[in-house]
């Protein structure tokens, strides 16, 4: 197999796994979502140092580990990338089980327009014309929203601009994805487990036995898919990559509506179409760019 093809294939496998995670958190949702999370972020923790074991990497985690410790400025840019993907994997965690997937997917539909926004204000990149035209249009999608429902759509902005912001502070940051995930779970154990011990009113004894499993596998559920993505764009083109990034949002979507039975109203829905067409708009765009990019 080719080095794209497999890097296309691992990152589309990556990609799916993402979209399947609400069944897996929707089967804890007689837990609350800050006790799935904190439990996550230990088991991830116990995860990635068994991974480090297992495999010997004690020396390459510890010599990055170093490296980082070393650059002030790379290290607060790396605790402020752990609070927001923290403020994404809890809020997803909470739409997931409080009947809110629709919103949760349409977040990462609308992710890869935020980040061209990041982009424009704080790299100072410039925007083809197909991107400012989707850019307008997702915002006239999240108005009708507004309009239409008389609320802003919380979680959908939340979850595209938490994961468009942690994507942006890591712009630049050489760290190895498994060395940093253990890095960004490790940070936000402490929270996790004082919430645990302190203010929990969930005991593991009082779990069946599957939902205690499933927390146990919560680690390996988190690792996986990313280690997927890392090695996927380390083989394949990036912007190639990004094409197949609506895999996610679309299995989540379909999930929540065919699955969970969660149903839009009219008034949704063209707020929603709206948005939709603004990531058409982006994707062809884009692909018209590196058509454009071959020829010169």
């Amino acid at each position: 197999m080719r080095t794209k093809t497999k890097g296309l294939l691992l990152a589309f496998l990556a990609y799916v796994l993402w979209g399947l995670l609400s069944l897996y958190w929707k089967q804890l949702g007689s837990i609350p979502a800050y006790d799935i999370f904190a439990y996550r972020i230990l088991w991830t923790v116990l995860t990635m140092l068994v991974y480090m074991v297992l495999f010997k990497q004690h020396q390459r985690f510890k010599r990055e580990l170093q490296t980082l410790w070393q650059s002030k400025m790379t290290l607060v840019r790396m605790m402020l990338a752990s609070l927001f993907i923290t403020i994404n994997w809890l809020f997803f965690i909470w739409s997931v089980t409080h009947g809110q997937a629709t919103q949760a997917s349409l977040g990462y539909y609308v992710m890869p327009l935020a980040s061209i926004v990041l982009s424009l204000v704080f790299l100072k990149e410039t925007l083809t014309n197909a991107a400012k035209l989707a850019i307008l249009l997702a915002f006239l999608g999240v108005s009708v929203l507004i309009y239409q429902t008389g609320s802003l759509p919380v979680i959908t902005l939340l979850l595209a601009v938490t994961f468009a912001l942690y994507g942006l502070i890591k712009k630049g940051i050489s760290l190895s994805s498994d060395v940093a995930m253990l890095f960004e779970a490790s940070f936000i154990l402490p929270v996790g487990l004082v919430y645990l011990f302190l203010f929990s009113k969930v005991r593991l004894f009082e779990l069946s036995f599957f939902e205690n499993i499933l927390l146990m596998l919560s680690g390996i559920i988190t690792a996986i898919p990313l280690l997927l993505f890392a090695e996927g764009v380390k083989r394949a083109p990036l912007n190639q990559v990004g094409f197949i990034q609506y895999v996610n949002p679309t299995i989540q979507l379909l999930i929540a509506v065919t699955v969970f039975g969660e149903s839009m109203t009219r008034a949704e829905l063209g707020g929603f179409s709206l948005i939709w067409l603004a990531v058409l708009v982006f994707i062809v765009g884009q692909i018209m760019t590196i058509k454009a990019s071959k020829k010169e």
